[in-house]
């Protein structure tokens, strides 16, 4: 069987493709990828695991700015062109997000197709309501999380649930404090050995009411073991309002996956917050859940459903009321106080969920049906 899996942006903006592309060609199904681009890396990452790799690299600026429409267009364009010619022999397609769906369109008629979802869209009508026909049409669909499958089920009225795959990134699990390539990185890092690393992986924002309050707690508990480290894209010079709040506050700038998750090794507790804004965020699939208990770091989250059905009731870590620093402060203490405890629950709920034998049961699932 040969299978070609379409990524409309870059690999590194979804970490969670590159096992299961490695998975799939190990599992001995051809396995093929096109993406926009992504880095040298992963492209020999997955060259070594025997998937045939192709970036698209058309162009997306008109004038020097990023146009839409051409990165579309130009997409598109180069798709058909490699599914049409080099990529003809392929038994199905797998479309790996919404973006692609929308893009390729009428591009995947004829082909058998496997389409990824990886959010609800609830939020984005013409999103949500465009993917309609994509999901229906689907030999398979793919989602990250239990509810979410439940959801778009009865949106799209589905004849098959979807399968279940979370989002479980490629790592060494729990080999802990393990090199950083970065090397600013690794700098800062290493001036916090021996503190109890606190760590928030994302885009910083003061104006975000959890990283103000994870910062409060800190300041409140006045522990100078503890160190506050934001890693990620900062807005508006939010660390230096974070570091006023707390001043064991440190700051290291957006590292490409998957070395992001050396320095994930590192922490002591990792920080998970989602807003109640729409279905998507109560009902989230956060890649950092598995990023964290890979490494058998216990973690700190906002009391939503999709949190406290996997944070607070497998005992990986507390649920907060971020809008309550007394709360969060009781969270940080009771991690702290019996830190074994939920950095082995933390590791053993990574090992409970093997991405390997989802793929394995997927995979059978798929070709099965097709031999029927």
């Amino acid at each position: 069987m040969t299978i070609t899996f379409i990524l409309k942006g870059t690999l590194e903006a979804l970490p969670p493709m590159l096992p299961r592309l490695i998975l799939f060609a190990q599992k001995g199904i051809n396995t093929n990828f096109i993406c926009s681009n992504m880095t040298d890396f992963n492209s020999e990452t997955l060259s070594s695991a025997g998937v045939k790799c192709v970036q698209t690299l058309h162009n997306t600026k008109l004038l020097g700015r990023e146009s839409r429409i051409l990165d579309w267009t130009g997409f598109r364009k180069r798709v058909k062109k490699l599914i049409h010619g080099k990529f003809r022999e392929s038994d199905m397609l797998y479309l790996c997000s919404a973006d692609t769906a929308l893009c390729l369109g009428s591009v995947i008629s004829g082909y058998k197709f496997i389409l990824q979802s990886n959010e609800l869209y609830d939020k984005f009508p013409v999103y949500k309501n465009g993917l309609k026909k994509y999901m229906r049409n689907a030999d398979y669909t793919v989602m990250p999380e239990y509810c979410r499958a439940n959801i778009c089920s009865y949106w799209y009225d589905l004849k098959r649930e979807p399968f279940i795959i979370p989002n479980i990134p490629f790592m060494q699990a729990n080999e802990k404090k393990r090199e950083i390539k970065d090397t600013a990185a690794g700098e800062t890092v290493s001036k916090l050995e021996d503190r109890k690393i606190v760590i928030y992986q994302g885009h910083i924002s003061s104006g975000d009411r959890s990283l103000n309050i994870i910062a409060e707690a800190l300041s409140k508990i006045n522990d100078s073991s503890f160190a506050f480290l934001l890693m990620g894209r900062d807005h508006d010079g939010s660390f230096e309002k974070l570091k006023k709040i707390y001043s064991e506050t440190y700051f290291i700038p957006f590292v490409p996956a998957p070395d992001h998750l050396n320095v994930t090794s590192h922490a002591y507790i990792g920080i998970l917050s989602y807003d109640r804004v729409s279905l998507n965020n109560l009902f989230c699939a956060p890649n950092k859940i598995f990023e964290y208990s890979g490494n058998g770091v216990p973690m700190i989250g906002n009391d939503i459903p999709g949190l406290k059905y996997s944070v607070e009731y497998n005992k990986i870590g507390k649920c907060a009321d971020y809008d309550n620093v007394d709360s969060v402060v009781s969270a940080i203490k009771a991690i702290d106080s019996d830190y074994e405890f939920y950095s082995r629950n933390s590791y053993d709920y990574y090992k409970q969920n093997s991405l390997e034998l989802l793929i394995d049961n997927f995979i059978s699932a798929v070709k099965n049906e097709e031999n029927c």
